[in-house]
């Protein structure tokens, strides 16, 4: 599944047995899990949630930026109609909420980034399953998170805790203790 293209990738999310109307309120179909199995017939493989998590993280290790899961040139739009406020912010934001567990504020910035940075529909589905399942204290999820938010980071990130002192301060501690144990990790 590692040659995959990374596109090709999120399409599998589809196949996972989730349900929800909107892309950014995915939850399972009642008794499945992150390790339920599911079959990908056009690849002849069982597949989990956890293994597409997995191979997302290998993604995000090789280096990915944050616009990789937003619509094409949309930053560029963005700058373009005079948005001066740095975007990126609120994927790392929905990252940092989300490690601290806070889902309903994760829930809010997940929804804003999806309708103003563009993600990927499946990408979002993916991250609203995570949100909405609260599976965010597993080992890969919070890898994801804190691999996303590495690639979402702003430049001027620790100017950011002046402005929203001790609130983002704690959440941004819990990243950078996510960070470490990455760095330990490799």
């Amino acid at each position: 599944m590692q040659k995959i293209p990374f596109d090709e990738i999120l399409k599998l999310i589809e196949y996972i047995p989730i349900i929800g109307d909107l892309p950014s309120n995915g939850k399972f179909i009642n008794g499945t899990t992150m390790d339920s199995p599911f079959y990908l017939k056009h690849l002849d493989y069982l597949a989990t949630f956890r293994d597409i998590v997995r191979v997302v993280n290998m993604k995000f290790i090789r280096g990915e930026r944050w616009e990789k899961f937003s619509g094409q040139n949309r930053h560029k739009q963005l700058r373009d109609i005079g948005c001066s406020y740095p975007v990126e912010y609120l994927l790392f934001d929905f990252c940092l909420a989300a490690l601290e567990g806070d889902y309903l504020d994760a829930r809010l910035y997940l929804s804003h980034s999806f309708h103003i940075l563009g993600l990927h529909q499946s990408f979002n589905l993916l991250l609203s399953v995570i949100i909405n399942e609260q599976l965010t204290y597993d080992d890969d999820v919070r890898e994801l998170l804190t691999l996303l938010a590495k690639a979402s980071e702003p430049r001027n990130a620790k100017t950011y805790l002046k402005t929203y002192g001790n609130e983002y301060d704690r959440r941004y501690q819990i990243y950078l203790r996510e960070l470490e144990k990455l760095r330990l990790k490799s």
